[in-house]
């Protein structure tokens, strides 16, 4: 990477001016634009549990349909970085638990869900120093970047621990189709054997693939006559407040030239394209890169997936990953039985006299 380059980047963190990096791209299914996609489903509460996609209708007819949520596109970007040359950029941290029958599994902070407020942590032996960075985050949120650096950038929030810490997402991703048209499926299984050619004419044997089974309708994905499109933000004033970026300097801290390294790979690489069955996604078009500033302008951001490499390793060895151990931390069922006594003393010191 070049120091022009460099120095680009540096001054872009500390110009106050600055909002947001932010990206669209088009994607479209492989077998191309008139493909069809299958999003997510979701269980709908109000038509009997029926699974049912994310549609967002408008007034006017059009609508928006979810294909990959701000939620799972963080965990995909997560993914990413527990492969080389990511991996390197982030201490490994984990979590060994024994699992009833006797194997063990490791957990990745990477891997968790929620991140350093992932319950895997909160049950570990390593809870009293999580809690100790998350007590610490608004004076000192390098505490938080050297166990879980992506909770500075993707978010957490210890809704289940004590400190009730909430981080804000510094970088969002998301996959949306417009202006989609729903379609449905049926489908009819064959038997090899019927119930009735083995003489089993009291029961139906469907269930276990031994009969029959009648057409029965289903989801069948969605067109997306609008398009697909990925749109990242990578929120420079929240990744500031994160790490308590001083404007002033005339160089970016160790820990806020980290985080944004990082935020720069995470809105340059390509995360996984098959999302899920039949959800397999290619570009339709180049990334289009601005910078958002406070008045509203916007100016061209231009930057390769090598040169934010490049940057967040430079970032990364000045903040001292490569220095600090890697932590296995033991899964400790134990204190499970000693959350769930002390919400229950706390419920019933709630309760009314008497009741």
């Amino acid at each position: 990477m070049s120091a022009e380059v460099s120095d680009r980047l540096n001054a872009l963190l500390l110009d106050r001016q600055a909002v947001a990096i932010v990206c669209k791209q088009a994607l479209e299914s492989v077998e191309g634009p008139a493909g069809v996609i299958f999003p997510p489903t979701y269980l709908d509460k109000a038509n009997g549990d029926e699974p049912t996609y994310n549609i967002s209708t408008f007034a006017d007819g059009r609508n928006i349909c979810a294909i990959d949520s701000v939620q799972s596109q963080a965990n995909r970007i997560e993914a990413a970085f527990l492969l080389a040359p990511y991996r390197a950029l982030v201490r490994r941290v984990s979590v060994k638990a024994q699992l009833v029958g006797g194997e063990v599994k490791i957990i990745d902070v990477l891997e968790a869900s929620h991140r350093l407020a992932d319950a895997v942590l909160q049950f570990s032996d390593l809870r009293e120093t999580v809690e100790e960075a998350f007590k610490a985050f608004r004076s000192a949120p390098d505490g938080i970047a050297k166990l879980s650096p992506m909770s500075l950038l993707l978010g957490a929030w210890d809704s289940r621990g004590g400190t009730q810490c909430k981080i804000p997402r510094a970088f969002t991703s998301r996959i949306d189709a417009y202006n989609v048209h729903l379609l449905q499926r049926h489908a009819v299984y064959a038997a090899s054997l019927t119930r009735k050619e083995i003489g089993y004419e009291e029961t139906k044997l469907s269930e276990i693939g031994l009969d029959n089974a009648l057409p029965k309708r289903s989801l069948g994905g969605v067109i997306a006559e609008g398009g697909v499109r990925r749109d990242s933000v990578l929120n420079l004033i929240a990744l500031r407040q994160n790490c308590q970026t001083d404007l002033a300097d005339e160089a970016p801290d160790a820990l806020s030239a980290y985080i944004f390294g990082l935020g720069l790979v995470a809105l340059t690489l390509h995360p996984e394209v098959f999302l899920r069955q039949g959800c397999l996604l290619v570009a339709a078009s180049p990334v289009e890169a601005v910078v958002r500033a406070r008045d509203g302008s916007q100016t061209v951001f231009a930057l390769t997936a090598d040169e934010a490499l490049a940057y967040a390793q430079a970032a990364a060895e000045r903040f001292g990953v490569a220095d600090l151990e890697p932590i296995t931390a033991q899964f400790q069922p134990e204190l499970i039985a000693e959350k769930a006594r002390k919400g229950n003393a706390k419920k019933g010191a709630k309760e009314p006299a008497g009741a």
